[in-house]
C-alpha cells in the first residue's frame, strides 16, 4: 500500500498539509543548487588572424574560460584539427591533437590559454575546422561531470 500512498499524497496524512507543503518546498530548492549543465562560458580568437599558405609559420589559439557557478571548477581544453590537412600543434604538422590542463578556475574568474597552431610549406589556402572541448572536473581530471564543446573556423590565405 506504501507505492499508492505516495501517489495519492500520503505525506499529507503523515505531516499534515503545511509538512507535506515543507517537504515539497525542500525538495524544489534541492534541485535548484544543482551544478549548471554548462559550468563556463568559451570563447576564441587566433593571434594573428589568419596564417599564410604554402609558408611554415603559425597562429595561436586563444581559448578563453569564464567560470558562471559559484564553485570553483578544474578545467581542461581539448583541440583537434583535421587529420588529413597539413595544419598541426607542432612545425611538422603531424600532432592534430592537444590537451591544455588549465587547472582551478574560480567563481567569476576568466582564464585564458594560448595554444600554436602550426602551418608548413605545402599548406593550402582554405577553411579549416577546429574542434574544441572545455571539460570540467572532479577530484582530478580523470573524472569529467560536463563538457563544453565549440567548433571554430581557422583561415589560411
Amino acid at each position: 500500500m506504501g507505492f499508492l500512498d505516495s501517489l495519492l499524497g500520503e505525506e499529507e496524512k503523515r505531516f499534515g498539509k503545511e509538512g507535506a507543503k515543507r517537504s515539497k518546498e525542500a525538495k524544489v530548492s534541492d534541485a535548484s543548487k544543482r551544478v549548471p549543465a554548462v559550468p563556463f562560458r568559451v570563447s576564441t580568437s587566433f593571434l594573428p588572424l589568419r596564417l599564410s599558405a604554402m609558408k611554415a609559420n603559425s597562429v595561436n589559439l586563444v581559448v578563453r574560460l569564464t567560470n558562471i557557478t559559484n564553485d570553483s571548477q578544474l578545467v581542461s581544453v581539448d583541440v583537434l584539427l583535421p587529420r588529413k590537412e597539413l595544419v598541426g600543434f607542432d612545425p611538422a604538422c603531424i600532432n592534430k591533437m592537444t590537451e591544455k590542463k588549465v587547472g582551478e578556475v574560480q567563481p567569476g574568474e576568466t582564464k585564458e590559454v594560448s595554444i600554436p597552431v602550426w602551418a608548413s610549406n605545402q599548406t593550402a589556402a582554405g577553411d579549416y575546422m577546429l574542434d574544441i572541448s572545455a571539460y570540467a572536473h572532479y577530484q582530478d581530471y580523470n573524472k569529467v561531470y560536463a563538457s563544453v564543446k565549440r567548433k571554430t573556423s581557422l583561415r589560411v590565405v
